[in-house]
């Protein structure tokens, strides 16, 4: 090595480095971050660009609702038939369909708007093209995640995890807003170049059905070792296929145990979201304070899935897995007794760390301990069971506690007010913790060693 040659990098970023010089899956994050920005773009357009076609603040917002609401509709009834999909068939065949499809919809959205003067046939074309776009990208996403295992050795898996869900929910949501804003401004500063009739959603459905073109390009041309197992489709049928995945994850020690714990960790993610906005007029703020705890509970999420393997060194990833749901737990029950918001800020920074960790982590451990010709089923049987228990978690906390409101309690001459949100946090952050040892108990692979002490050591750098 010459006397000028630069320093050795930290191990963290050498991990990084060696994950994106292998060509195939750098072509795959690079998909990845395009379809990320697409579908937070995407998103944000669709829902805009329904309410535009409307008068009326009531009509604008059950446009705008009607088209987020359905996005979530496909995840109920068409999640456990993807894996199947993306294991009886080409995986590489199936992610350039699904984009070439996405394509056509995407760009069919303001078409429809510019052709047809009716605007519940242009909304209501919007709600179905969404509808049918959600249904594509959940077969899209098993298919993929079930590729990435096989373009990068089994030691880089985890790196290539973080690279992944770090484009997915930090980088692209961040420049999709930024685009989408930026858009915005440019109708309203070149306005009179852009024909009326041109809104700033139009275009920015355009260009987002755009990289969808753009990637099945990319996938068909310079990634064919995705095909995984080179596009042999099983013998057995489509029912008798999705029954044997349902039964691997209900059969198979770890991946049940890894699967109950990101499900509840979603049920967790679920109730905070659902209790926020009352948990935020419990500490005398209103929606500032809103936004700041959901900023604090994103950046944690990013923290998480960035450090957390340099936090927690050579630590059992089993171990980790349940002591991230733990520690999300835990934080989720402290936010309870918060006094004000300088506490329950940094709370909510360690419950957001705490689920980034233990996604990333059972992520990883499921790419690597399940089988190519069933992990398709298994992402999608994750996957869409994380919706469905993140739907139905947002929904059932802000029932109750819209019902619940807050009391005032007296004990003797001391009275003090309650706010339902905060017992509901409280009974959800205990179960989580309770869940996250139980799955420890269920997966660890370090029987006999103290877990504090194999915890304090791992943090310390040092290998038990």
């Amino acid at each position: 090595m010459s006397p000028t040659a630069p320093a050795e990098a930290p191990g963290e970023l050498a991990r990084i480095r060696e994950v994106l010089a292998i060509r195939p899956f750098r072509r795959l994050w690079l998909v990845l971050g395009i379809s990320s920005l697409g579908d937070w773009m995407g998103l944000l357009a669709v829902s805009t660009f329904a309410a535009s076609e409307v008068s009326g603040t009531v009509a604008k917002g059950l446009a705008f609702g009607g088209v987020m609401a359905v996005r979530l509709l496909p995840a109920l009834l068409l999640g456990p038939v993807a894996g199947v999909v993306a294991d009886r068939f080409d995986r590489r065949l199936v992610l350039v369909l699904c984009d070439l499809t996405r394509f056509v919809l995407f760009a069919s959205i303001p078409t429809v708007g510019l052709l047809v003067a009716a605007p519940a046939v242009v909304v209501g074309w919007a709600t179905f093209a969404t509808f049918l776009i959600e249904a594509v990208g959940m077969v899209w996403s098993p298919a993929k995640e079930a590729a990435v295992p096989n373009l990068v050795p089994a030691g880089r898996l985890e790196t290539a995890n973080q690279l992944s869900l770090a484009t997915s929910f930090g980088i692209t949501p961040v420049l999709g807003g930024l685009l989408i804003a930026g858009l915005d401004g440019l109708v309203v500063l070149f306005g009179s170049a852009i024909p009326s009739w041109l809104h700033a959603s139009d275009i920015a459905l355009y260009f987002n059905a755009a990289t969808f073109l753009a990637n099945a390009l990319v996938v068909w041309y310079a990634i064919r070792e995705i095909s995984g197992r080179n596009g042999h489709p099983q013998s057995a049928g489509a029912l008798r296929t999705l029954l044997d995945g349902w039964s691997y994850v209900g059969h198979t020690r770890l991946v049940r145990g890894l699967t109950v714990g990101i499900l509840v960790a979603f049920c967790g993610a679920g109730a905070v979201i659902g209790t926020a906005m009352f948990y935020a007029r419990s500490l005398g703020g209103a929606n500032a304070t809103f936004e700041l705890l959901f900023g604090a509970l994103f950046a944690g999420f990013a923290v998480g899935i960035a450090s957390g393997p340099v936090l927690v060194h050579d630590l059992s990833r089993r171990r980790w897995f349940g002591v991230s749901i733990a520690l999300t737990g835990y934080s989720v029950a402290l936010l309870a007794p918060a006094p004000h918001l300088a506490v329950a800020l940094p709370v909510c920074f360690a419950a957001g760390a705490g689920a980034g960790m233990a996604l990333l982590c059972g992520m990883t451990l499921l790419g690597g301990e399940v089988g190519d010709e069933v992990r398709g089923r298994v992402f999608a049987f994750v996957q869409t069971g994380a919706r469905v228990v993140l739907l139905a978690s947002i929904f059932v906390s802000s029932v109750l506690v819209g019902i619940g409101g807050s009391h005032w309690v007296r004990l003797g001459d001391v009275a003090f007010s309650v706010s339902t949100a905060r017992v509901i946090l409280l009974a959800v952050g205990i179960a989580m913790a309770t869940a996250g040892a139980l799955t420890l108990r269920q997966i660890d692979d370090r029987a006999g060693v103290p877990l504090l002490a194999d915890l304090r050591a791992a943090l310390r750098g040092r290998k038990r």
